[in-house]
Order: structure tokens, then C-alpha cells, then sequence
């Protein structure tokens, strides 16, 4: 299912139909494939937009314990951690993230934003191509590229950093 949504999103021109397989995708990982999981994902997510992020942390701690493969509970407490100013734990989880779903553009948009405030341009413009090449409708992707190229972010890098450095190519 994925394979078909990431093939259509490519060639889709028309902005309802790419607003429709962006949201196939974020539901297709944000399924857990029983509903315990499934419950405790849907638990993660109200945290977070309540600004619980610590419990939304431990949430999705408790999730990843019994489901680790279900790579949107690495993204979800990847986002958790960045919200609460943890850019470590959130890079961690970034790459648990690419380790399992190595066309995950949120985790890349992610990736990239971590490596900007970092001051980390190249790694960060690295990040916003990756994240552009699985999904190339991101609003505003193209511009944050050229702004991070002209804050010296025009070298090659390697935007992980990760103990796989394969994720992604």
C-alpha cells in the first residue's frame, strides 16, 4: 500500500489529490496493527496536542516496547522530544524512525529543522533534500533549502548522523 501512495505521490499534480495521499500515508503509519497499540498510539497523539509531552513520551516508550518495528512510535516520540527542546533523544528516534520507514519525509523535515537550529546547514539542507525526494509537495521545502545554502549550507553532508547511514539512499 505504501509503495502505490509514495509512487502516486511523485507524479500528483493536482494539490486535493496530494492533500489525500500525504494523509493515506501518516495513516498508514500511524496504524498499529492491534487495537491495544493502536490505542496507545491514538493516546501519544492527544498528549502531544495537549502539550503533555512527557506523557506522551512515556506513551510512546510503552508503545515501542511492544511494538519496536512500528516506526511512527519512534517519529511521534521523536516529535515529543523535540518539542520539549531534547534534540538528542529526538535524533536518536529519527534514526530508529529512517531504520524502519527510510522514505519517512516527516522524520526527514524533522532531521533537517534539528540540524538548522544546530547551526548545522549543510546537514540540514541534506535532510530537507531527503525529505523533498520522498514527498516533493512540501510547502515551503524549496525555500528553506535555499535559505539554509545561503547560511553556508551549499556543501555535501551527510544529514544523519545515525550508526546506519544507509537509511534514506
Amino acid at each position: 500500500m505504501l509503495d502505490t501512495l509514495f509512487a502516486k505521490l511523485q507524479t500528483a499534480t493536482d494539490p486535493m489529490a496530494v492533500q489525500a495521499i500525504e494523509a493515506a500515508i501518516w495513516e498508514q503509519w500511524i496504524l498499529a496493527p492491534e487495537g491495544s497499540k493502536r490505542e496507545m498510539m491514538m493516546r501519544g497523539i492527544a498528549e502531544m496536542q495537549q502539550a503533555q509531552y512527557r506523557q506522551s513520551v512515556e506513551t510512546f516508550t510503552q508503545l515501542i516496547a511492544v511494538a519496536p518495528d512500528l516506526s511512527e512510535a519512534w517519529n511521534k516520540r521523536a516529535t515529543a522530544y523535540w518539542l520539549m527542546g531534547n534534540f538528542k533523544a529526538s535524533l536518536s528516534d529519527i534514526c530508529e524512525t529512517l531504520k524502519r520507514e527510510p522514505r519517512h519525509f516527516g522524520a526527514y523535515s524533522g532531521l533537517g529543522m534539528i540540524r538548522a537550529e544546530q547551526g548545522e546547514y549543510a546537514r540540514a539542507v541534506a535532510a530537507f533534500e531527503l525529505a523533498r525526494r520522498y514527498n516533493p509537495h512540501i510547502p515551503g521545502i524549496d525555500d528553506e533549502i535555499e535559505r539554509m545554502k545561503a547560511l553556508g549550507g551549499d556543501k555535501p553532508a551527510d544529514p544523519l548522523g545515525c550508526d546506519q547511514r544507509t537509511a534514506g539512499r
